[in-house]
């Protein structure tokens, strides 16, 4: 891992408490790149921080889900490319 990728995964982790939604998703998109598995667990701590008992489904976790989804097969495409 490189200081870039421990940058943006502890700045992911780090930006539920300080930042706005669409700046945290961003850096949860970043992170995918360089950790597949960061969204998973920035979705679950969004949800930790802000999902209501009893609101129902776990938006964020879902979310982290299909973006941690996405950055494997995005990951598995770039790994495989002839150079």
């Amino acid at each position: 891992m490189t200081w870039l990728s421990v940058g943006l995964v502890v700045g992911a982790c780090i930006s539920p408490f300080f930042f706005p939604w669409p700046l945290t998703a961003l850096l949860a998109l970043g992170s995918g790149l360089f950790v597949p598995l960061a969204p998973i667990a920035l979705g679950l701590l969004a949800d930790t921080l802000y999902l209501a008992p009893g609101a129902g489904v776990p938006f964020y976790t879902f979310l982290g889900v299909l973006v941690t989804a996405l950055a494997f097969f995005v990951r598995a495409r770039l790994l495989a490319r002839i150079i």
